[in-house]
């Protein structure tokens, strides 16, 4: 295979400098992806108009701060790159979350009562929004393995992007993939741990922390533990499904925007999942679109995992990017056949050997484009006992 999406480093010590070099990096591309992403949010959630919007974007931005000065600083950082306002940063950073919540929020207030949350659902059950990620874990035959197709809307793939964090000063390393503008939606640190994520429909939707500074935060923690404690007492927007492994152990968590769940546990077992829950309470506060693929893609997986036994980070592309099923597959082609170009789609892909500190990384179809080996310089993960 060849080089074809080697990840864009960024070296830089201070993190506000960081997001600086990130947007003026892709100055035209993340003010592109904004635009896009604001209104599909307009377009699929309950905002009023584009001022609405902006203002329940700006509201995450104090939380932020307080969660992490650093990736705060990035991520206004980024926005000075790119001449935005911040606010437009979290909505292309933010957006799967901000179309779950609701304009209330402005007057400080959230849908608590059943009434409200009936009418959020039946919003989003009408939505037409049918794809979504699929997520796999493997023992492994001789390394643990994590992995996950990144399913967006269609118009996204352009922007996809692997980018490398590896401040000159210290021994850090990440490895993500993300879009430009993004802080990182998915990866894995030079200590071995790695966290995937699949978007939950929520029904209780609220101000919090935007995810893919959490998912940074998590990376840096020192152990799937750790990453997973940090979670658990974060406060959320909507709701996720989080993937974390860092060789000896592993955690599978659904959330919606304020119930926590640890649904699977145990890093010699293999686990798959989609974007409904597995919890029932939690059940109770998603909002699963009529039209989506979810069950029929964890369906799909199931069957691929049984027949073909995927061992390694090779294997596991190869079963990520399944056509069983087109175009509704685990490949997702869903734009393609319906000729929306917003509807979603499978822009890439990630798997991480979580022994070798090796990763497989790629944009678009599996069956057709590379991907592209990256090594973590600083590699120091643990090997399975």
């Amino acid at each position: 295979m060849t080089d074809s999406f080697a990840p864009f480093l960024f070296d830089q010590d201070d993190p506000a400098s960081r997001g600086e070099a990130h947007g003026e990096q892709w100055r035209a591309e993340i003010r592109e992806l904004a635009e896009i992403r604001a209104a599909l949010a307009l377009k699929k959630g309950s905002f009023t108009d584009r001022a609405q919007l902006d203002a329940v974007a700006r509201l995450h931005l104090p939380l932020l701060d307080n969660f992490s000065a650093p990736l705060s600083a990035e991520l206004r950082g980024i926005a000075r790159g790119a001449d935005v306002a911040p606010e437009a940063v979290v909505i292309l950073n933010h957006y799967t979350d901000l179309r779950d919540v609701p304009p209330s929020v402005l007057e400080g207030t959230c849908p608590e009562d059943p009434v409200a949350e009936d009418t959020f659902r039946a919003l989003n059950l009408n939505a037409d929004d049918p794809g979504g990620c699929t997520a796999v874990y493997l023992p492994g035959r001789d390394a643990p393995v994590l992995g996950q197709t990144w399913d967006m809307h269609g118009t996204a793939e352009p922007f996809v992007r692997a980018i490398r964090i590896k401040p000159r000063s210290g021994d850090d390393e990440f490895v993500c993939f993300t879009l430009t503008g993004c802080l990182g939606m998915t990866g894995v640190s030079a200590r071995g741990l790695a966290v995937t994520i699949n978007n939950l429909t929520s029904t209780d939707g609220q101000v919090g922390v935007v995810w893919p500074a959490l998912v940074r935060a998590m990376l840096a923690c020192a152990s799937a533990r750790e990453a997973r404690d940090l979670l658990l007492r974060t406060r959320l927007s909507s709701g996720h499904h989080y993937m974390i492994a860092d060789g000896r152990e592993f955690y599978g968590v659904e959330t919606s925007g304020k119930l926590k769940v640890v649904t699977q546990t145990g890093a010699r077992a293999a686990h798959l999942h989609t974007n409904h829950c597995f919890d029932p309470v939690l059940r109770r506060h998603e909002a699963v679109p009529k039209a989506s693929t979810s069950f029929r893609r964890m369906e799909l997986a199931t069957t691929l995992y049984v027949q073909q036994r995927p061992q390694d980070a090779r294997a596991l592309w190869t079963m990520l990017s399944s056509h069983d099923g087109y175009p509704r597959s685990v490949c997702s082609h869903i734009d393609d056949a319906g000729g929306d170009p917003s509807a979603s789609k499978t822009c890439g892909r990630m798997i991480v050997d979580l022994t070798r500190g090796e990763v497989l990384v790629g944009r678009g179809c599996g069956q057709t484009e590379p991907f592209t080996v990256v090594k973590l310089d600083r590699w120091r993960g643990a090997n399975v006992p």
